[in-house]
């Protein structure tokens, strides 16, 4: 597999919410949320170069960022059908290829060999510019929603954990790095002043989020 995807996303940050209240919310909204999929756990595998340039890059506010990660679903500790994703966000609006990493199934992820494994395996796969390197996991639940139009998705992320994997450090300790909960709304760019328009029936502030660098800057003498 091999393919892209262009969409907008807009994002919320809440902190010790009530998770039914914001469920509520996409329910009674103008764009009747329902259940789209069942909750599942999301895992990450996030890479940087040895500059952290896509953190840097997140954290100095860049219009366009670009991030490398292996996602999968269900254990955190070992690949389940791996997607490795390129993904370039420019202000709202991000693009994303997929790569399917059949090579990579079932490989168990907190072993140091292996994550030297995955490094040279993606580098020599896919001739970065640059080396990539493997700095942190995040793991969480997500919950789907779709509005009963089809064109408007949401998903409710909550539960977030993160081990550091970058230079062999802290490789075995996972912490809860923060409490929030983080609304999504995806759809297709010339859907933007529809949901605009309709965004105002949930009462909600839009802010900031990646959990990739929230996770990464909550323990700066890693990264240094």
């Amino acid at each position: 597999m091999n393919h892209r995807i262009r969409r907008l996303e807009r994002k919320w940050t809440y902190n010790n919410v009530d998770n039914l209240m914001l469920h509520n919310a996409l329910l009674r909204s103008k764009f009747f949320f329902s259940v789209h999929h069942p909750k599942r756990k999301i895992n990450s595998l996030y890479f940087d170069d040895l500059n952290y340039s896509s953190i840097n890059e997140n954290l100095d506010g860049i219009s366009q960022k670009k991030k490398y990660r292996i996602r999968w679903y269900g254990s955190k500790n070992k690949f389940n059908n791996p997607i490795f994703e390129i993904k370039i966000r420019k202000n709202f609006e991000v693009y994303k290829r997929l790569f399917n990493l059949k090579k990579l199934n079932n490989l168990f992820i907190f072993k140091y060999e292996n994550l030297d494994f995955i490094k040279e395996f993606l580098n020599n796969q896919y001739r970065f510019n640059k080396t990539i390197y493997p700095i942190l996991t995040t793991h969480y639940d997500r919950e789907y929603f779709i509005s009963n139009n089809g064109l408007v998705r949401a998903t409710l992320d909550y539960n977030l954990q993160s081990v550091l994997v970058k230079e062999n450090k802290d490789l075995k300790i996972n912490k809860n790095y923060y409490s929030n909960t983080v609304l999504e709304i995806k759809y297709d760019v010339n859907l933007d002043q529809h949901v605009r328009d309709n965004l105002k029936s949930i009462n909600t502030r839009l802010s900031r989020n990646s959990k990739f660098v929230n996770s990464a800057i909550t323990t700066p003498s890693s990264l240094s």
